[in-house]
């Protein structure tokens, strides 16, 4: 659909009329009809004001993309650009071992080429996958910045992980009274720590750790 041809869908399902238009943008009704009947072509400033006014993107009002959405062609850009040599068909399968989600090829291809947005949750797979934060599939980016981005998600992914541990050791510390924490925290406790694991490991019932347990205290009470 041409550029005349899309603003004036536009305008009517909206139901306006060329005054409307012509007043939001500063310009002559006459101007707008013109646009309409394709013997005056917009600038770039009266293409962006139509497509912020209607709620599209640049392209979709130029007929270039099937897609209202203002991401579409953005999101499919890097869409594409984590494809990589895949096919639409390889791609899918890459996903679904990686992610354990499917998304299917001829969806892929819609994304891809700006004539579908991909709902939120489709773009967190997307990005799960592409190991990238969700935000990359909204902004221009070229193979370099993906490297870059991956690289800033797995510090990050790695980070969390150390606070993840972090919290996870301090939970469990405070399963215990102050002379075992003190003891567990001590460099000389590492082997009946791994001692005490291995039980864990091995599926013995607990009661093979009172032993080890009073073991630990009357060391705490000598050590102090």
């Amino acid at each position: 659909m041409s550029f005349a041809s899309m603003l004036k869908q536009l305008r009517e399902q909206s139901r306006l009329s060329q005054k409307d238009i012509a007043d939001y943008l500063g310009i002559t009704r006459q101007a707008v009809a013109s646009y309409e009947l394709a013997k005056r072509e917009p600038d770039y400033e009266i293409l962006k004001k139509l497509a912020d006014y209607f709620g599209v993107s640049i392209d979709y009002i130029l007929g270039r993309s099937k897609c209202r959405d203002v991401n579409a062609l953005t999101v499919g850009n890097n869409i594409d650009l984590i494809r990589g040599n895949f096919t639409y068909q390889e791609l899918s399968k890459d996903i679904s071992e990686k992610v354990g989600a499917l998304i299917f090829p001829d969806m892929l291809e819609k994304y891809a080429k700006g004539e579908r947005m991909p709902f939120v949750g489709t773009i967190k797979i997307l990005a799960k996958y592409a190991q990238v934060r969700d935000s990359f599939f909204y902004r221009y980016n070229t193979p370099e910045t993906y490297e870059k981005e991956k690289e800033l998600y797995l510090r990050e992914l790695s980070q969390q992980k150390e606070a993840e541990k972090a919290e996870e050791a301090s939970n469990i510390l405070d399963m215990f009274d102050d002379d075992i924490r003190r003891w567990i925290v001590k460099e000389s406790s590492i082997p009946y720590i791994r001692l005490a694991k291995e039980i864990q490991e091995a599926g013995l019932p607990v009661e093979v750790l009172k032993p080890l347990v009073e073991s630990i205290k009357n060391n705490s009470k000598t050590s102090n």
